[in-house]
């Protein structure tokens, strides 16, 4: 885990063939060890970096291959962090609108089943993206929640709903919606940081 975390590091600040190298480590180490208790965050970490170097398709498989391992070992918080980075890798990679939406919706319903709130709610604002691309007039799936899914999360959980704001900031900025990212970027600035929240945005950002 600490050669992957320090080759992420390593990559964020600009040395990303060293960082390379220290993931790839992290990868042939778990791989050789058969540790697969940690084997789920390994590869999502690992595979963050990897994107860089490597095809970012090449991910894909990568993060599925996380996904599986960690939820072999109950590691649901892993498994949950690679199903969220496979659909944000698979919308960006330019997949097919009708299967990324598939996908997100059954990570969505995955995150949902086992409480993982804060990653349910990293992946919406993508979601809602992807809806809007293939149906202007179709709404994401509640999922069961009662009321607008986003509410119910933000209200839950005041970290996550940082998140679910610099996402929603991120994508209307890449979609040039820029009424739409000052008033998310109104409503991150608006929460009060915290540590943990502060590493999860600078692993989004890098």
């Amino acid at each position: 885990i600490g050669f992957a975390y320090f080759g992420s590091m390593l990559a964020s600040i600009g040395h990303v063939n060293e960082g390379y190298r220290y993931v790839k480590l992290a990868k042939d180490l778990v791989h050789r060890f058969s540790s697969k208790e940690v084997a789920g965050e390994v590869i999502a970490i690992a595979t963050q970096t990897i994107g860089y170097v490597e095809p970012m398709q090449t991910t894909l498989e990568f993060h599925m291959q996380g996904h599986k391992t960690a939820l072999e070992a109950g590691d649901i918080r892993s498994a949950s962090l690679n199903f969220n980075l496979y659909c944000n890798y698979l919308f960006w990679c330019g997949g097919n609108m009708v299967n990324v939406k598939t996908k997100c919706e059954e990570a969505c319903l995955f995150m949902k089943q086992h409480k993982m709130l804060a990653f349910l709610l990293n992946l919406r604002p993508f979601l809602s993206t992807i809806v809007k691309l293939i149906d202007k007039e179709e709404t994401p799936s509640p999922f069961g929640f009662d009321g607008p899914v986003e509410d119910v999360l933000i209200s839950s959980n005041p970290s996550a709903a940082m998140i679910f704001h610099f996402n929603k900031m991120y994508v209307s900025f890449m979609y040039r919606d820029y009424y739409g990212m000052a008033s998310a970027a109104e409503e991150y600035f608006g929460y009060k940081l915290d540590v943990w929240t502060l590493l999860n945005i600078a692993s989004v950002q890098t």
